[in-house]
């Protein structure tokens, strides 16, 4: 369960308790000042949604906006869930404590991760535990800065030699989880290491991993919310503790290496 500054708000607990039973699919959102791209990001996942034929609900879980990005989330059909933890990793994390779906769809908000890719996520969903869709496999792309491309490139090159996990982008947040297992999952990363921390786990714990090709575009409104030089510290000072979990020094060795 998230912690007391990752509750949602009262107005947020009393949406949450109406809504009753199990679904297909929870989409959980990060949302932060995305006012002018939230709303029209809800309403295609809905119809996308709706499209394949699958019981779903979306949560946008925001960390402080001053927009009306809230509200514009709830008006498209959004359960907006006020997280108070300012940071990526928390908001997933509240994020995956509310999810009711058997999957979860984590995504941006700022419309650079299309819904209309939600069904090749969901066809790859019987091969793996989480399918993340990647730029970097064969047919992937990415419309990126080319500061941001290259830095992206060299931190995804970095963590994939030095953790030999066979996984071409692991810094994607656009990803299908199967939430049994992110259940079973905790993660303590603030920013947006925790990607890698989440499938360095999984991996080590012997689930399966599929990457589906994907075109990333970037946002139509606003400005990005990452900073970069903050983005990169962040990667590499989690590396450390991810070599370690990987192989094996902070509790046991690779599941992996481990099966008869």
């Amino acid at each position: 369960m998230p912690s007391l500054r990752e509750q949602p708000s009262i107005a947020a607990v009393e949406r949450l308790m109406t809504r009753t039973g199990a679904v297909d699919i929870t989409v959980v959102i990060p949302t932060l000042n995305e006012a002018g791209n939230i709303g029209e990001l809800v309403r295609r996942a809905r119809a996308m949604l709706d499209g394949m034929g699958v019981s779903h609900e979306i949560l946008a879980i925001d960390g402080g906006s001053t927009d009306g990005t809230c509200e514009e989330a709830e008006q498209a059909g959004a359960v907006a869930i006020r997280e108070g933890g300012h940071t990526y990793g928390a908001a997933l994390r509240t994020g995956f404590a509310h999810a009711r779906g058997e999957f979860i769809i984590t995504m941006d908000s700022d419309l650079s991760h299309e819904p209309e890719f939600f069904e090749q996520l969901w066809q790859a969903r019987r091969r793996a535990d989480i399918v993340i869709a990647s730029r970097y496999v064969a047919g992937g792309k990415a419309d990126m800065a080319p500061f941001r491309s290259v830095l992206s490139r060299i931190l995804n090159f970095v963590y994939t030699r030095i953790l030999r996990i066979p996984v071409h982008d692991i810094s994607s947040g656009f990803r299908l989880y199967r939430r049994a297992v992110m259940e079973r999952t905790e993660t303590t990363a603030h920013d947006f290491d925790v990607l890698e921390e989440v499938l360095i786990k999984l991996y080590v714990q012997g689930h399966a991993v599929a990457e589906v090709p994907f075109h990333y575009r970037p946002r139509k409104h606003g400005r990005s919310h990452a900073k970069l030089v903050r983005f990169a510290l962040a990667y590499l000072k989690t590396l450390w503790r991810m070599a370690r979990l990987r192989y094996g020094t902070a509790g046991g060795r690779d599941a992996r290496e481990r099966r008869p």
